[in-house]
This record gives C-alpha cells, structure tokens and sequence, in this order.
C-alpha cells in the first residue's frame, strides 16, 4: 500500500477526516490558549504534507498509530487526491498569513483567519463539503473551456 493517503483506487477519506479532525483540535486549542507558535507550526505540517504526502503528519497517525491499532479502519473512495492536497495548500497558506499576522502584532486578523480555517475544515469533516475541492475543481472547468 501507498504511503500517502492516495491508493491505486483512490483516496482513504478516514485519513483525510484524521486530518481535518486534527486541524480543528490543534487550532481550537491555539485560539482558546492563545498560541501562535501552535498556529505556526499546524501551518507548517499542512504545507510539507501539500509538498510531500508522505511528510502528512497527522495522516501518518492514523496510518501508523490509528489504524493498525484498529480504532479507524479505511474508508477508500474512487476519487483523485490532488483536489484535496491542493485544499490542504489553501488551508497551508491561510495559516501562514496567519501566523505572520500573529507575530506581528495584527492578533484580530491572525486569529480570524485561524477560525476561518477551523470553520472551512469542521465543514468538510461534519458534512462532506471541500471548499478547497470546489475551488481546485472549478479552476479545472475553466481550464478546460479555453
């Protein structure tokens, strides 16, 4: 088996669920506790697992932890990987701007787009809807009528 969340049928949607499950505690817990390193550093496992899947950090742990513990078990759908990885880049790069905004003083900013991101994300997890899929799709359409 593949070691991304991509398979030769498809994508395993109870990695991407861990994934999502994991941006929204981590974030929630930086919002309430006030901690931008925690923003940063979510930020960063979101932008090497959009760069490297292998490098997906909280995929890994259902993967190496979850799964084969038998607490998730796969859920494989015939469905192409890049829409997601490339929602997980959006969502990578918001919480960069994010996080510089964070540091630099601008916290009404940093943490609004922290909470869009957690909102974007408990979406997706509570009801199925990708807005960065969407998006990655509707450039496709685009593309494709030029």
């Amino acid at each position: 088996m593949a070691a991304t969340n991509s398979y030769p049928t498809g994508v395993d949607r109870t990695a991407l669920k861990v994934n999502q499950a994991m941006i929204i505690l981590l974030l929630a817990i930086a919002f309430v506790a006030n901690l931008p390193w925690l923003v940063a550093l979510v930020a960063a496992v979101m932008t090497l697992g959009t760069l490297s899947p292998q490098l997906a950090l909280f995929q890994r742990i259902y993967r190496d932890l979850l799964r084969p513990a038998g607490l998730l078990r796969p859920d494989l759908q015939d469905e192409r990987g890049a829409p997601h990885r490339f929602a997980q880049g959006m969502g990578a790069g918001v919480l960069v701007l994010a996080s510089l905004a964070l540091f630099s003083g601008l916290s009404l900013a940093g943490w609004a787009l922290t909470l869009l991101v957690i909102g974007l994300a408990a979406v997706n997890l509570l009801f199925g809807f990708c807005a960065g899929c969407f998006i990655y799709l509707q450039l496709a359409r685009l593309r494709s009528t030029r």
